[in-house]
Formats: structure tokens, sequence, C-alpha cells
């Protein structure tokens, strides 16, 4: 099924300055864009702070600019197991393109389309297509609390993410902060760790319509030996111990479309083409001293 969002232009992409904010100045970014959602009519995230104290912010994108901000995004693929730049696996449907790369009105959106492409990086023929974007070689670390305010497509086959990978190109390890099956309404959250083929996932799963309904906060509270995930500031998973991450990290955001015949995939004539997975932003702070 099609339906086309009236006034989504697909924007080029330019660079901008990345400049990192102190915390009272971050405090007055943060409340700078409450006030513009609120006049415009579309209510964000509420406004939050990481637990506990000592925290700045470290990196974030508010998607306040036009166009995507190259010093702080890429939008090619650089880890294992992936089958090119712009193809990750055969779970995958979809052929990431830079034009499904949208920053409209102070939010972005990356869509996921079902018209075929013909794709040079692997070689190939798409059925779908996706939006990526990570910060791998611009922005990565280690531990933290890392948050987006977000807002999932529904439907089968839809699987967008939030999702951290180590800057060393090594897999495993991964976070998954929040990776949405749209197919069975069922938000995963977790880690995978060990050492390929020999992969150990620890999982925490919420089964709800609510994030293709409304925006919502989904976070990472990472530290030494410890993991823990959150939707809207309450927890939702935690996990303990040595084969807890331990490496640098970066972000990397998707609207991936999943083909397997399980997870509530492949899409149908049901879902929903063009769609959108909606971020309102992306922060991540970290703890000097105190991680």
């Amino acid at each position: 099924m099609r339906r086309h969002f009236a006034g989504l232009a697909l924007a080029a992409c330019a660079s901008l300055a990345l400049a990192a904010l102190p915390p009272a100045a971050a405090t007055a970014a943060e409340s700078a864009r409450a006030t513009e959602h609120q006049a415009a009519g579309a209510p964000p995230c509420a406004r939050s702070q990481p637990p506990g104290k000592g925290w700045r912010l470290a990196w974030h994108d508010e998607f306040t600019r036009p166009t995507l901000d190259r010093t702080k995004w890429n939008t090619t693929m650089d880890f294992p197991g992936r089958a090119g730049g712009r193809y990750h696996n055969s779970s995958y449907g979809s052929y990431a393109l830079d034009e499904n790369i949208v920053i409209r009105d102070g939010r972005l959106h990356l869509v996921a389309d079902d018209t075929p492409v013909v794709g040079d990086d692997p070689v190939g023929t798409y059925a779908y297509t996706e939006g990526f974007m990570s910060s791998h070689d611009k922005f990565f670390q280690a531990y933290g609390y890392w948050e987006i305010c977000a807002k999932y497509p529904a439907g089968r086959g839809l699987w967008p993410a939030f999702w951290l990978v180590p800057q060393d190109r090594s897999w495993p390890p991964e976070f998954d902060v929040a990776e949405w099956f749209g197919g069975i309404d069922g938000m995963h959250q977790g880690i995978a760790t060990g050492s390929w083929p020999n992969v150990r996932w620890d999982s925490s799963w919420t089964y709800d319509p609510a994030p293709s309904t409304g925006w919502h906060r989904y976070a990472l509270l990472w530290e030494p030996g410890r993991a823990t995930f959150f939707i809207d500031g309450r927890p939702t998973g935690e996990f303990s111990g040595s084969y807890v991450p331990d490496k640098p990290m970066y972000v990397v955001l998707n609207s991936g479309v999943w083909v397997n015949s399980d997870r509530g995939g492949p899409p149908d004539a049901s879902t929903v083409f063009p769609n959108t997975f909606d971020v309102d932003y992306v922060r991540v702070y970290d703890r000097p001293g105190r991680q």
C-alpha cells in the first residue's frame, strides 16, 4: 500500500561546523527546542536528564539545520558483516540511499520505500530502500548515556533502529538501544557479545504499539560492567558482568526493511510505503572522572 507524504521534500546534504555545548548552553538549547515544537503544534518528548549527577552533553544533533550535518554523520556502512557500503546483509531487503535522509521542520525523517533500485555498492537490484547514517569516525566514546526522542512507523516488515557498534570495526559487540519490529509491535533492547560465529545475545523485549503512535525517549546507560536500557526514563532491562562491552562505539540510525519470515516480516500489501522513522534529537552524555 502506498501513501505519499505531502510536502516531504528529499534534501541534499551539506557541511556544518561542529560545536560542543557546555551544560548551561545544552539546557538552553533543549528549552529552545521545546518552545519551537510547542509553537509548531507538535509536542516533543518530555524534557529529561540522565540519571545521577555529573553529566555533560558530549555530542548531539537537534536537526535544526535544513540538511544533514556532514561533520557529525556518515551515510555509508563500515562494519564487519556488511555486503557493501550501502547494503548490510540478507536479513535486509533495503539498500541505503542518501535521498532517504530528510530533515524538515527540525526533525530527522529516515524513509523506507518500496520503489526498486539498482545499486552499485554492492551491485544488485533491491526491492526496498532505506535511510542510513552513522557517526563513525565523527563521534565515538565508551560508556555514557545515549538517548533519542523518536517515533517509529507501524507495519509488517519495518525494521528501524538506534544502535551502537565499535569504532575499531570489530563485531560483535553491539548495543541495540531501540530496535523496532513493526510487524509485531516489538521493541528490542540488548547486547550482542562474544566472537563470531559464537555470538551471545542478551535481550529485553517490550511489546506495545506506543512507539508508532507517539514520541518517546529511548536510552542506554552504559557503565563499566553494566548496561541499563530505558523507555521514557523507565528501566526496561539491565545486564551486568564482565561481558558488557568496554570499547568506544558510535551511533547508527537506519530505517531498514526486514525480509525474513519471522519477527513480523516481510512486508505485505498492508505495509504503508513510503514510511518514516522520525527522530527529534540524538544526545550522548559523558561523566568525566565518574565512569
